[in-house]
């Protein structure tokens, strides 16, 4: 039996940053089960999952579908750094560095999934591979979370792959910097 994946409620409130919902936006956020006005400390996957389309509906209608989730992880990490949890993990990535955050990307996406799998691995200077399995969310957004998590780390144009997709067993990223 399967455990569902459980988010944080400092993700919903990262995405809330992140788009700024007009009246629409929010009713869409009351129907998939995520009332802004009352949050609670955690919701199941498909809670956030309907968010997140949502929001790559609303906001990045423009883009083809890959380039939105990307965007969207971008924007989210962005956003969770001006969070008070995301704060102290922000200044905590700095002081890291890209190498040393890259060995924590599990213990950092569990602060906000449970349960999570996802193993690193290092394929040389700058040069990692990370397994994500039984993970319910968009590789493209996972990618571009990584991305911007980097970046905070103080890493120069970090690039992130999706080296295989094969849902629902998971996905690989291949994430290098200069």
């Amino acid at each position: 039996m399967t455990t569902e994946v459980t988010v944080q409620s400092t993700l919903f409130e990262s995405l809330v940053r992140l788009a700024k919902p007009d009246a629409a936006l929010q009713a869409e956020f009351l129907a998939a089960g995520f009332d802004m006005d009352k949050p609670r400390a955690s919701y199941p996957s498909a809670v956030f999952i309907a968010c997140q389309d949502a929001v790559v509906r609303h906001r990045f209608a423009g883009m083809d579908r890959k380039s939105a989730y990307r965007e969207l992880g971008r924007g989210l990490v962005r956003s969770y750094f001006d969070t008070m949890v995301g704060k102290v993990v922000g200044i905590a990535l700095k002081v890291a560095g890209p190498e040393r955050a890259m060995k924590r990307v599990g213990l950092s996406f569990s602060s906000v999934f449970d349960p999570v799998d996802i193993q690193v691995e290092s394929q040389g200077p700058a040069n990692w591979r990370a397994r994500f399995r039984g993970y319910p969310f968009p590789a493209e957004a996972a990618a571009g979370t990584c991305e911007g998590a980097l970046r905070q780390a103080g890493a120069s144009e970090p690039e992130v792959v999706v080296e295989r997709y094969e849902p629902p067993d998971g996905f690989d990223l291949r994430i290098r910097w200069r």
